[in-house]
């Protein structure tokens, strides 16, 4: 199925201009700053049940308790200057994705800095897209922080509720390998750790949660206005692996959004679930 039909409901948030101030911006498009909350280091997230959360400290105390609201809702999608302008995606409906996982680098910085916003992902959702779990790499503010320089966090977005790691600047060149794996399940339910493995920062863990299905490789930008707000040349993804739990990796052809208008593509180098290579062109 392709991407025109597989479509996130957080691709449309993007094609919204920058609300009010008690809007906050995250990979997901601007949501309620009342509800954007920064997890411990050490803590996690626990579903209590169908609409409340929990967050955790590292003792296990409860920091923090969420309820789940609904958010804007889209059955169509296209490339626009903001929001999710260029992704790869493929839709699981096998065994449940044990991991997935990808490698990349810190693009150069772009040439002109007038308060956008970047992200750089490899992510996970629900097939009911009312949730995402995300290593992200971003350059600008947003709701965890941030500004003129590239830092990661990893972030789980559930309803209207936003969470996020501290971030953490990185420098241009340096390579990141971000990773979605489940941990555990419970009947119905499943863990899972957002994680950049490679680098010696909080993960996340969502204990509790819906399965996630639709997993990405995704560039999504606000505010930008020019060729200039994007770094120069490409970022690839390579190293692709998703693995079932199973311990299978499934036959993958990844469905691919562009946005030609704006010259910003992208392209599957290498098909497949092992050592798969994805490249987004600014």
């Amino acid at each position: 199925m392709r991407a025109t039909v597989l479509v996130s409901l957080f691709s449309a948030l993007g094609a919204i201009a920058a609300p009010a101030t008690t809007q906050v911006l995250t990979p997901k498009g601007y949501r309620s700053a009342s509800n954007a909350v920064e997890v411990p280091a050490g803590g996690k997230i626990v579903h209590v049940n169908d609409t409340n959360l929990h967050v955790l400290d590292a003792e296990g105390t409860v920091v923090h308790v969420a309820s789940k609201a609904a958010t804007a809702t889209s059955s169509a999608v296209a490339p626009e200057e903001t929001g999710w302008v260029a992704f790869a995606s493929w839709l699981n409906t096998g065994a449940a994705i044990g991991s997935f996982k990808a490698t990349w680098s810190v693009p150069p910085a772009p040439a002109n800095f007038d308060g956008q916003t970047l992200f750089l992902f490899n992510s996970i959702e629900p097939a009911t897209f009312d949730a995402i779990m995300q290593p992200v790499l971003q350059y600008g503010g947003s709701a965890a922080g941030g500004g003129e320089y590239w830092a990661v966090a990893n972030w789980y977005l559930y309803g209207d509720n936003t969470f996020f790691t501290t971030p953490v600047e990185v420098s241009v060149g340096q390579q990141l390998v971000g990773e979605v794996q489940l941990v555990g399940t419970s009947g119905s339910t499943y863990n899972y750790n957002s994680a950049f493995t490679n680098l010696d920062i909080t993960s996340l863990t969502v204990d509790g949660g819906e399965e996630l299905q639709w997993a990405t490789i995704t560039l999504e930008t606000y505010s930008t206005t020019s060729s200039s707000d994007y770094p120069t040349g490409s970022t690839v993804f390579s190293a692709i692996n998703l693995e079932l739990s199973n311990g299978q990796f499934p036959s993958i052809d990844w469905a691919v959004q562009s946005d030609p208008s704006d010259g910003i593509t992208t392209t599957v180098n290498v098909e497949g679930s092992t050592s798969a290579e994805i490249t987004i062109t600014y």
